[in-house]
């Protein structure tokens, strides 16, 4: 995937990191005729004074990886006070970034390269996740595979804008035959708990949900897989990049670029510690009242995989190439004519400690 990328889409993201390093330069130094910023949090270095950082996050990884942040002190460490808000859906989040009601949101990769386009300001400065989700029907549906879903219907859990949603539809006409879900298939938006309970009513045929509501299901006899979207996704195309995605606007991170380097550094010790730890998964099962024993194995195994260690310049390549694969078949009208310049920023983690 990453060598399908043009020499141009590496070289305005390296014009654009340059412009990134001088300007942040200037505004640390109080120069360009723009005011100092106050406190370390106008520099790219380690903070030497605490910081609030309000952070917005979903059900599932993120709230896991939020949750230990704050449990095993790696906000902390890194001089950060989080003030976390939680939303029950991808696309109310995803808002809140572009509204700048959340200082740094957990957003989907395809409605961060919306918002930009749209001129929001949105900015991605760092990677959590590849999706753990899945397509569940009811155990007695008629459906065998995911291409019986033509004529019929979908809920979904994100919304059509949401990354998760556009990954599966890639999944969709590579592996099953369905031209576009839009047009193919019938879809219901809505969050978890409602498209499970319309699943369970008859209502609709299945449903695309999040990672905690996948486990919850697996776990479950009443549900049937018809699509796991990650295993689907590198049987057809490979290793999939990472679709959920630390993000921020531009005017937050000229004045705040110390904190965000502080999170970036906070979210790399969190990541290896929940990849490791095998006590992290039973404690966050009982935090969501997940009581079945085979619960913290479940999650570990499905979850602990899908998280991405590293941020740099290739892992930003695999998402434009992702971006440039979802043009065709989300269309350019819908979704982004191409990859947003400024959308990815990998030179924020310079001053890292």
């Amino acid at each position: 995937m990453k060598c399908s990328l043009s020499n141009g889409i590496r070289g305005w993201r390296r014009r654009v990191a340059l412009l990134g390093v001088v300007g942040l330069a200037l505004a640390a130094c109080g120069g360009g005729g723009e005011p100092e910023a106050s406190g370390a949090a106008a520099s790219c270095g380690p903070l030497t004074e605490p910081q609030t950082l309000n952070l917005g996050v979903n059900p599932g990884a993120q709230d896991l990886v939020t949750y230990v942040m704050q449990e095993q002190g790696f906000a902390e460490k890194h001089k950060l006070q989080l003030e976390v808000k939680s939303f029950q859906n991808p696309a109310a989040l995803h808002a809140a970034i572009g509204q700048k009601a959340v200082d740094v949101g957990f957003g989907g990769l395809t409605a961060m390269a919306t918002a930009r386009q749209q001129g929001r300001g949105a900015m991605i400065f760092d990677v959590l996740t590849g999706p753990s989700n899945v397509v569940v029907t009811r155990a007695d549906s008629d459906l065998e595979t995911l291409a019986d879903l033509r004529g019929r219907k979908l809920g979904i859990f994100g919304g059509r804008s949401s990354a998760t949603f556009a990954i599966m539809s890639i999944v969709a006409k590579g592996k099953y035959g369905i031209d576009s879900l839009e047009d193919d298939v019938d879809i219901i938006e809505g969050p978890d708990a409602a498209v499970l309970g319309l699943l369970d009513e008859g209502k609709i045929d299945a449903a695309l949900i999040g990672t905690t509501a996948t486990v919850k299901a697996m776990l479950s006899d009443e549900y049937r897989v018809l699509s796991d979207i990650s295993e689907d996704y590198q049987a057809t195309f490979g290793k999939p990049p990472g679709h959920v995605m630390a993000a921020t606007t531009d005017d937050y991170a000229e004045s705040h670029c110390g904190v965000l380097n502080a999170f970036s550094a906070a979210l790399d010790d969190t990541v290896a510690f929940i990849q490791t730890d095998q006590t992290v998964w039973a404690d966050y099962a009982k935090k969501i009242e997940l009581t079945d024993p085979r619960a913290p194995q479940l999650m570990q195994e499905r979850v602990a995989s899908r998280y991405i260690a590293d941020w740099n310049e290739d892992q930003a390549d695999a998402e434009a190439a992702l971006i440039e694969q979802l043009i065709p078949v989300l269309g350019a009208d819908n979704f982004v004519p191409a990859v947003p310049d400024g959308l990815f920023r990998t030179d924020l983690r310079t001053g890292a400690a």
